[in-house]
This record gives structure tokens, C-alpha cells and sequence, in this order.
């Protein structure tokens, strides 16, 4: 079941809707629910904003090796417009994988946002990113995932974070906080400027920082990226080596 464009009246199963407790973890415990895994990723992530829509989706089930060896399932898509100048062509690419963490209990599992990208700019700043984000936290729900995950690169440094993502491998934690709190300073002490207190920030925090001061930092998607003038709080998390983010959801609050 790979490989194929969705259309546009691909039926909703109705018997996904009714989701019930630990199908997460079902799935992950037998490998031969990559079907079901596809069928409940379309209906939960295919209600796109505007006028984007799904194409050319790939599912597969990878097993990892090692010590804490299990399965990982992978949904990978390409965005589509169904109107406008750039009908025809993907305009960026959706891409979640479920798994659990590895030496983790049974129900530790996780949806990590492996892409959630827009790549055109005139596509950029009208909400579409929230959305889609939107729509892969109700999948995860459904999946009963502790948290989503990610991995901030680029410009999704800062966006994800003012999503309210916060700093964590897995759920949020308290000594990755501090760290970049420490990092921070130092960051302050380089462009010759007085530190806030950042006493309890988190990388949302960080993101909506503002002070009047700006700095250059490399800014947007691979296929634009560039110099830019952006606020002080922005330029840090702008110019840190990718860092892990996670959003914690009904299991994982803490």
C-alpha cells in the first residue's frame, strides 16, 4: 500500500473513528497493522487547511535492531494545492512515525513530526503549519501517544517552540530547560548585551522574546534560507544545533 496519490473521495472508514485504548501500542506490538496504521493517518490528517491536500503517500514498518529492538511506522506524504499557479506540483511534504522509546514500558510510545513542511514562501504566514500540526495532534490522541516529538531544525527552531513545544527527548524535562537557559547567557554575553532572567523559561519562552535587539541568523527552509535580521530570542534558537522538542498530550502531562 505504497506509493499511490490519495483521491479526493477515498472513503472514511468508519470503523477508525471509534478508536480504542492502547492502539498505539497494539499496532507497534504486530508488525501486520501497517494497513490500519495508513487508513488511520489519512482520516485524521487528510482534513487539510485551504486548499492543500495529500499525494503520493508511503507507509512501511521498519524494525530496529539492538538491545531494545521494535517496530517503527512511518506515514510520508506529499502536499498538493487544488487550485492556483502550482496545481500539480508538491508544494511541501507531511511525515510522522510512530514508535516507542526505546527500553521504554510497553505504553511509552511516541508520534514523532519527522517533516511538516510548506515549501514555497507565498505559502508561509497564513496558519497552514498550525493546522497541519493541528491535525497530527488529533492522530496522535486517537494513537494514545504520550507526546509528539521533533526534531527543530532550520526555521522550524523557532516555529515549533511557539506552538508550545517545549524542550525534551521524549516529554518535557526540567535539566534540557536549564541547559538552554545556561546557553543563553552565554549567547547574551557574546553579542555584549544584559541577559534576562530567564528563571523557568521554556523553549516558548525563548521563541516570543523580544527586547528591541536584533542579530543576523540563517532563516527559513532549505531551499531559501538566508541572513536575516530577527529579534534576540529568535536568533538563539535560530543558530543552536538542532535540538529535540516535544509536545506533551493526554498521557504525558506532567
Amino acid at each position: 500500500m505504497s506509493g499511490f496519490i490519495i483521491e479526493k473521495d477515498r472513503p472514511v472508514l468508519q470503523g477508525l473513528t471509534n478508536t480504542s485504548p492502547l492502539l498505539g501500542v497494539n499496532l507497534l506490538n504486530e508488525p501486520t497493522g501497517l494497513g490500519e496504521f495508513e487508513e488511520l493517518c489519512w482520516q485524521y490528517l487528510h482534513k487539510l487547511p485551504g486548499n492543500l491536500v495529500l499525494g503520493h503517500i508511503t507507509t512501511r514498518v521498519e524494525t530496529e535492531a539492538g538491545a531494545f529492538a521494535s517496530h517503527r511506522y512511518e506515514f510520508d506524504c506529499r502536499l498538493f494545492l487544488t487550485e492556483g499557479e502550482l496545481v500539480g506540483a508538491p508544494v511541501g511534504q507531511l511525515a510522522v512515525t510512530l514508535y516507542r522509546k526505546p527500553g521504554g514500558a510497553e505504553e511509552d510510545i511516541f508520534l514523532e513530526l519527522e517533516q511538516c513542511q510548506l515549501w514555497y514562501p507565498e505559502l508561509r504566514g497564513q496558519g497552514l503549519g498550525k493546522a497541519l500540526v493541528e491535525r497530527v495532534k488529533h492522530l496522535g490522541e486517537a494513537l494514545d501517544v504520550k507526546a509528539l516529538t521533533a526534531i527543530a531544525i532550520y526555521d522550524g527552531r523557532f516555529v515549533w517552540p511557539a506552538l508550545g513545544f517545549r524542550f525534551g527527548d521524549y516529554l518535557p524535562s526540567e535539566q534540557a530547560a536549564k541547559k538552554f537557559q545556561k546557553r543563553f547567557r552565554h549567547f547574551c554575553q557574546r553579542h555584549k548585551t544584559t541577559p534576562p532572567d530567564t528563571t523557568g523559561w521554556d523553549a516558548p519562552q525563548f521563541a516570543t522574546f523580544l527586547n528591541g535587539l536584533q542579530v543576523p541568523a540563517p532563516v527559513g527552509h532549505s531551499m531559501d534560507r538566508k541572513q536575516k535580521a530577527v529579534h534576540f530570542g529568535r536568533a538563539f534558537l535560530l543558530t543552536r544545533r538542532p535540538f529535540f522538542l516535544t509536545f506533551p498530550l493526554s498521557k504525558g502531562q506532567i
